[in-house]
């Protein structure tokens, strides 16, 4: 079963003078200040599943799909390369 959220790592180490640093922690103070969004995210990703379904990979919590989207556009980065990026980080 998918899970909404769980406490991780931020998406950047600190490295607060850069610019994509500031960026995403605006964003990430957005998202945090709006628990709403990552239920959007969670209902969206388990449309058409029975809630209390197990079945299937456990792949990536709500939140962690919600914030890799957020650096994809920001990034302008393809399904590719995101996930490059996610196993190299």
């Amino acid at each position: 079963m998918r899970e909404k959220w769980q406490r991780q790592m931020p998406l950047m180490p600190e490295i607060a003078s850069h610019i994509q640093a500031q960026e995403l922690e605006v964003i990430s103070c957005i998202l945090n200040s709006k628990p709403i969004i990552t239920e959007f995210v969670l209902q969206n990703l388990c449309k058409g599943r029975r809630s209390d379904s197990r079945a299937g990979a456990k792949g990536m919590n709500a939140e962690q799909v919600l914030r890799a989207a957020a650096v994809m556009r920001l990034q302008a980065l393809t399904y590719q390369d995101l996930a490059f990026h996610l196993v190299d980080s």
